[in-house]
């Protein structure tokens, strides 16, 4: 019984943390969503703050499981660059909801920020700055490209889709248009470049 207390409240967490935020939802409604007594967020959990906290370390896991099958290291570099963008791409697609939560906790962050966000994407964006260098190294990018800006870009134009919804695919995008192709889209701009001459 505790298990599936526990595992109610973190499912119930989960959705409405990503729907309204940590600030706009209530330890009555995550424990009247999960079936469970109120007193139980803070029996598990020490408290809202500290299943919020559960939430996000649960997504980061999934995440990182995701991008070890995605761009597991020992593959070539390029290989691990062009996993890192299908597989945010895949990640989100499975997830719809969560990049709300992720993008509220980035745009306006909680305690949670610096100890639970940082350190992960810390590790996800060394692992792609690292390949980004050795494909540079390797002559699969241009030379004096810079890892950095290059991971910035990617991550970038990985997530802005996501991020923005339906106003990307109603403005930007047809919104008949599939996102299906979008990934290697991204990937054929990032390894080629869109100018024909230098500018």
């Amino acid at each position: 019984m505790d298990g599936s207390v526990k595992e109610r409240l973190l499912a119930a967490a989960r959705a409405l943390f990503s729907e309204k935020g940590f600030d706009r939802t209530s330890v009555r409604e995550i424990a009247g969503a999960a079936g469970a007594n109120a007193a139980s967020v803070s029996y598990y959990f020490g408290g809202k703050e500290g299943l919020y906290r559960a939430v996000l370390e649960e997504i980061w896991e999934e995440l990182k499981r995701h991008f070890g099958k995605s761009m597991p290291e020992n593959r070539p570099p390029m290989e691990r660059i062009e996993g890192f963008v299908r597989g945010l791409f895949a990640f989100h697609a499975a997830n719809p909801s969560l990049i709300r939560l992720i993008n509220r906790e980035l745009a306006d962050p909680t305690p949670c920020f610096e100890t639970v966000i940082v350190p992960h994407v810390e590790r996800i964006a060394g692992i792609l700055k690292s390949s980004i260098s050795e494909s540079v190294a390797g002559g699969d990018l241009r030379e004096g490209t810079d890892p950095a800006i290059a991971a910035l870009l990617l991550a970038s134009m990985s997530n802005y889709v996501f991020l923005v919804g339906p106003v990307a695919r109603r403005v930007i995008l047809d919104p008949e248009r599939s996102l299906e192709g979008l990934p290697e889209a991204i990937l054929t701009v990032f390894r080629k470049g869109v100018a024909c001459r230098e500018a």
